[in-house]
């Protein structure tokens, strides 16, 4: 009985909405069609976090996210090796607006990277920072594998 509800008034809704895609997408929220997250290829951002797993060494990673910070004249504020394996740092912007970045070590090539730019934070910025990361991380393998 509480489906038929649900979907009696989602039509309900989209009939008497006055614009198409507003009734659409709010009958999909009522019967909870509407997902909490985005994903476009191997990097999902939701809730102001994006997230993202890349073939790379955990050290190679620490070292791009500060190379990146770098490169975008972030400051960074603090960061730490909280357990092993995790590493997590703090960036500012000059309007003093905070970023995290979480690094979590999965196999010897294998590192998950989560940019936190808050609930209301943005997006752009945070694949920004993510493009930047891989960026880096690419060249310092590079380099490694080029040294004898």
């Amino acid at each position: 009985m509480p489906r038929r509800r649900l979907v009696a008034i989602g039509l309900l809704l989209l009939l008497c909405g006055g614009c198409a895609e507003a009734g659409i997408a709010t009958a999909g929220a009522v019967m909870g069609l509407a997902g909490s997250s985005i994903t476009t290829g191997a990097d999902v951002y939701g809730m102001g976090k994006l997230d993202a797993a890349d073939m790379v060494a955990f050290e190679e990673q620490v070292a791009a996210v500060r190379a990146a910070a770098e490169d975008l004249e972030l400051t960074l504020e603090k960061e730490e090796a909280y357990e092993p394996g995790r590493w997590r740092c703090t960036l500012a912007d000059d309007r003093q607006t905070r970023v995290r970045i979480y690094l979590d070590r999965r196999t010897p090539r294998l590192c998950r990277t989560r940019v936190d730019v808050g609930v209301l934070g943005s997006e752009p910025t945070a694949r920004l920072i993510l493009l930047r990361i891989r960026t880096h991380a690419k060249t310092i393998a590079q380099c490694d594998a080029s040294s004898p």
